[in-house]
């Protein structure tokens, strides 16, 4: 445990210093701070049914895969290409510290670009907003949604660490987490459309594509509706490709 310490500590003032994290802070911010601004126009110009918040969080997924893959394709991919790797690995630590030291320095940092993206939030309310009046800003809806982030990026990251361990290029390990997060945000963008529920042939599907309906999950965090099934799905999916990501990296040694 006393390793693992020292290799978070070591991860997260790393990430701190890194240009990498400071670049991918400044698209975050730059990507969510024109969406809600965007979002704003929108709620202004016609009436419905979600607020301005509620419509930024649904674009979580732009910077799921522009930002999120920048945060962690370096995190293998940059030390073995460097020859650091091997060195790490011979210390006392374990490759699952190792692992997961890399991958926790990861979502924290995930986890914080999103607490301060309710800045925007914040001050829109302080300045716009009337005590009371929460068209503007909900702040159930808001940190819902932010627990939902939180949660699904569990896996969202972990998925990033397991591509960064099986290649040398950060590029590469880029792309591939890309690739990845869209395949699986796209898959279930379309299992909301489907009417699965109707169609008799495809009826075995009903139970797999509740997992997988991702916004589903958004709007029930946001409604502050928690189901069992997307934390299973998240926490088994973490620790699957945390898992594989352990096995990538010892056969590799």
């Amino acid at each position: 445990m006393r390793h693992f310490r020292t290799l978070l500590a070591h991860e997260l003032r790393s990430a701190l210093l890194s240009w990498n994290t400071w670049a991918a802070a400044g698209l975050f911010l730059a990507l969510m701070g024109g969406i809600h601004f965007f979002a704003l126009l929108e709620s202004s110009r016609v009436a419905g049914d979600r607020t301005p918040n509620e419509i930024s969080l649904w674009f979580f997924w732009l910077p799921l895969l522009c930002v999120l893959p920048l945060l962690t394709m370096r995190s293998f991919a940059e030390e073995r290409r460097s020859g650091t790797l091997s060195a790490l690995l011979t210390t006392p630590a374990s490759t699952a510290a190792v692992v997961w030291a890399k991958f926790l320095s990861s979502w924290i940092i995930w986890v914080v670009f999103w607490l301060l993206f309710t800045l925007f939030p914040l001050l829109t309310q302080q300045r716009l907003g009337t005590p009371g009046d929460a068209r503007l800003s909900d702040p159930a809806a808001l940190w819902g949604g932010l627990c939902f982030i939180a949660v699904s990026g569990l896996m969202h990251v972990a998925i990033g660490i397991l591509c960064s361990c099986v290649t040398r290029s950060a590029a590469l390990a880029a792309l591939l987490a890309f690739i990845s997060l869209l395949a699986l945000t796209a898959a279930g963008g379309a299992l909301d459309s489907l009417p699965i529920e109707s169609w008799e042939w495809l009826g075995w599907l009903t139970e797999p594509a509740a997992h997988l309906r991702t916004f589903a999950h958004l709007q029930d965090f946001t409604s502050g509706i928690v189901d069992s099934r997307p934390l299973v799905l998240y926490g088994t999916g973490t620790l699957l490709c945390l898992g594989l990501a352990i096995l990538a990296v010892e056969g590799q040694e």
